[in-house]
């Protein structure tokens, strides 16, 4: 399902010259915060004058030889940054370069333990967070949520909570056994952004497996119905496609939309660069 949501007491879409999306929770409480899809699966949140990234990806150098040259423009986050999330190290969702030159001097970098150390010997500064322990910076709660790589290499989710809203962000999480326990223990999202390109590969010194490294578009939708997601967004997406080194799935996002439709959950389409601009 897409488009106006006030029914559910969600009203959400596209910031525009002309119009301002709103999402409002169901009290009416009177929200300012700012949410950004940037580019791939990254993702910009402000509330209350800070400012806050997810997975940041600006510089693609790293990732070309095996993931090909981006096919859409990359969205670049602000110039000042408060708080960075990684949700995992592989260079398409951690770029050192762009966050120690944008992080302020005092700002951190909040990521699973396991990555902190690498994080910390790029020059920035570091905070591993357990899961399940909510961590308050600024103006935001950050908690860890589980999640599970493609690739085996340590990852986990986030959910932000600012200003009486959540916002989980999945990564590029494969399908796991955590959803009901997510949902059991931090309650539904407003939005969950969710990664749905079921990306299969063939890097080098890995027999390749035919088996999806990431979130197909279906499952990304039944994440979303268990862990009742009030708005479901996809991303990680129709930037890169490098087959056979990197192949994405054909017509994600029309097969992530027919899915959530078929579970009746509400799901819109955040192209790189749109706000969904909340009051």
């Amino acid at each position: 399902m897409t488009g106006d949501f006030s029914d559910q007491g969600l009203a959400i879409g596209f910031l525009t010259p002309d119009r301002c999306a709103t999402l409002q929770t169901p009290a009416g409480y009177d929200v300012r915060m700012r949410i950004v899809r940037l580019s791939w699966a990254g993702v910009q949140i402000e509330s209350e004058g800070a400012t806050l990234v997810i997975d940041l990806l600006e510089h693609t150098a790293p990732v070309r030889s095996f993931m090909g040259d981006p096919r859409l423009p990359i969205v670049f986050g602000p110039e000042v940054l408060d708080l960075a999330l990684v949700t995992h190290l592989h260079p398409d969702h951690y770029d050192p370069d762009a966050l120690r030159r944008k992080l302020r001097p005092d700002a951190k970098v909040l990521c699973d333990p396991a990555n902190a150390p690498k994080i910390a010997s790029d020059g920035l500064a570091i905070m591993g967070l357990a899961l399940y322990e909510p961590m308050s910076v600024g103006p935001f709660m950050v908690t860890a949520l589980p999640a599970v790589d493609g690739l085996g290499d340590p990852q986990i989710s986030f959910l932000v909570e600012a200003e009486k809203i959540k916002i989980m962000h999945f990564g590029d999480t494969l399908w796991h056994g955590h959803w009901w326990k997510i949902r059991a223990r931090c309650g539904p999202p407003s939005i969950a952004f969710l990664p749905i390109n079921g990306a299969t590969t063939r890097f080098p010194n890995m027999t390749p497996s035919g088996i999806p490294a990431d979130l197909m578009p279906d499952q990304a939708a039944s994440a979303a119905a268990i862990l009742e997601a009030k708005l479901a967004c996809p991303m990680h997406y129709g930037t890169f496609h490098n087959p056979p080194v990197y192949a994405e799935l054909p017509d994600v996002e029309r097969t992530f939309l027919e899915a959530t439709e078929r579970l009746g959950i509400f799901a819109q389409i955040i192209d790189p660069g749109k706000e969904i601009a909340i009051s």
